[in-house]
């Protein structure tokens, strides 16, 4: 059973991923939601003068695909720019409590 378990292990970078995945995922379904509020998607079909495509689900799906690969980018912008732990002469350290007098 624990062999089992740690061949459906994921790695640390796959986890990002999967996470950066699901919440650009649901961040661009809200605000799917709020663009097509104020915004008709036979303009999006339109704009693109694309003959082949004429129908507001192909709308819906396109401004619901460009938004999530913005949220996508931003994400992975974000969990690029997070700081990681430093190691070596440069880390910081709290200071040192032991120099302080006590007495």
């Amino acid at each position: 059973m624990a062999a089992s378990q740690e061949e459906h292990e994921w790695s640390r970078d796959t986890q990002k991923y999967a996470v950066l995945t699901w919440i650009s995922f649901l961040t661009s379904a809200a605000f799917s939601v709020l663009l097509f509020a104020f915004m008709d998607p036979l303009a999006i079909v339109d704009a693109l003068n694309v003959a082949a495509i004429e129908s507001r689900n192909a709308g819906y799906a396109l401004g619901f695909f460009f938004l999530w690969a913005n949220a996508w980018i931003a994400c992975w912008y974000t969990v690029r720019l997070i700081r990681r732990k430093r190691r070596g002469p440069t880390a910081w350290s709290p200071p040192d409590d032991s120099r302080k007098g006590h007495g």
